[in-house]
C-alpha cells in the first residue's frame, strides 16, 4: 500500500509543479525563483544528511557522476522558468512528456543502443504532428509560444541527455540518490548563482504570499521530495508503469492550470495533446500494463 502511495505522490509533484513554476514568477524573475528553489533544497537536505550521518559527497571520485546530473538542473531547469513566461502549465507538462522521444533519439549517441525501432520512429512523428498543431494554432505561430516550446524541446533533449549520462556513469558507480540529488545541486549552483546575479540582474522584489508558498512547495517537495520519491518507484514498480507517469501528469496539470490558474485549452491544443499522449501509448508499449499475461 505504501508504495502504491509514493507513486500517486511522484504523479502528484510532476503534475502540480509547473503550475507551481508559474505562480512562483508573480514575484521572483525565472533566475531567482530557480536559484531559491536549488539552494533552499540543497540547505535542507544537507542538514538531513548531516542529523542522519549519510550521504557524504565525494566529489573527487563522483564528480563526473554529479555534473551529469547537474545538467538537469542547468541549464536545463532555466530554460523550463524562462518557457513558463510564455506557456501555460498544462503545456510545459506536456512537453516534459516528450522526454521517451529524446531519450530514444540520444541513447544511440550516449549509451551506444540503437533505440530507434519502426515502433518509436512512427511514435516520434505522431507527437511532432501534435506539436505543429499546437505551435499553429490558429493558423500562424505565436512568437511567444514558440519561443516558449522552443526552449521546453531544448529542456528535453537536456534532460534525456543529463539522465542518459547518469545512467552510464552509473553502470561503475554506485551512488546513493540523496548523494546524487545533492552532489547536482553543488554542481548547478555556481552558475544559477552567476547567471542571476551577472546575466538575468538581481532584482529585490516584493514577494507575495503565493510565490514564498510555491518557492518552499518546489524546494521541498518538487525537489527533494520528488526526488527520493521518483528513485523509490523506480526500485518498486515494472518500467511500464513509471512510465505511466508522463502520460498522466499532463492531463492532470492542464486541468489544474484551467481551475486554479485560469488557463484556457484551445482545440488545437486538446488535439495536438492528444496526438502526444498517443504517441507515448505507442512508444512505450504501455497497453503491456494493462493486458494481463497467460
Amino acid at each position: 500500500m505504501a508504495a502504491q502511495l509514493i507513486y500517486l505522490l511522484v504523479v502528484l509533484i510532476w503534475a502540480t509543479t509547473p503550475l507551481a513554476i508559474k505562480l512562483g514568477g508573480e514575484s521572483f524573475s525565472p533566475m531567482a525563483g530557480l536559484t531559491l528553489r536549488i539552494g533552499l533544497a540543497f540547505i535542507v537536505g544537507s542538514a538531513i544528511c548531516t542529523i542522519g550521518g549519510y550521504a557524504t559527497l565525494n566529489i573527487r571520485k563522483h564528480g563526473k557522476l554529479y555534473f551529469a546530473a547537474a545538467v538537469s538542473l542547468f541549464p536545463n531547469m532555466a530554460l523550463v522558468y524562462v518557457a513558463a513566461e510564455h506557456i501555460s502549465s498544462g503545456l510545459i507538462a506536456l512537453m516534459f512528456g516528450l522526454s521517451p522521444f529524446s531519450s530514444a533519439l540520444l541513447s544511440g549517441l550516449i549509451l551506444g543502443e540503437s533505440a530507434l525501432q519502426p515502433r518509436k520512429l512512427l511514435a516520434i512523428f505522431l507527437a511532432s504532428i501534435g506539436l505543429l498543431l499546437i505551435l499553429f494554432e490558429g493558423g500562424g505561430v505565436e512568437s511567444s509560444s514558440a519561443y516558449g516550446i522552443g526552449l521546453m524541446l531544448a529542456s528535453n533533449f537536456l534532460f534525456a541527455g543529463s539522465a542518459l549520462w547518469v545512467k552510464r556513469l552509473n553502470r561503475t558507480l554506485a551512488v546513493a540518490p540523496v548523494e546524487q540529488a545533492l552532489g547536482s545541486m553543488v554542481f548547478a549552483l555556481p552558475g544559477l548563482l552567476i547567471s542571476w546575479f551577472f546575466i538575468f540582474g538581481f532584482e529585490v522584489a516584493e514577494v507575495s504570499t503565493v510565490s514564498l508558498v510555491s518557492l518552499i512547495y518546489l524546494g521541498l517537495v518538487g525537489s527533494l521530495g520528488g526526488l527520493v520519491a521518483y528513485y523509490y518507484i523506480l526500485n518498486q514498480f515494472s518500467a511500464e508503469a513509471v512510465s505511466l507517469v508522463p502520460l498522466v501528469t499532463p492531463i492532470l496539470a492542464m486541468l489544474l492550470g484551467v481551475l486554479i490558474a485560469d488557463e484556457t485549452i484551445s482545440l488545437a491544443m486538446m488535439s495536438g495533446a492528444a496526438l502526444i499522449l498517443v504517441a507515448l501509448v505507442i512508444h512505450q508499449r504501455l497497453w503491456r500494463v494493462f493486458v494481463s499475461k497467460e
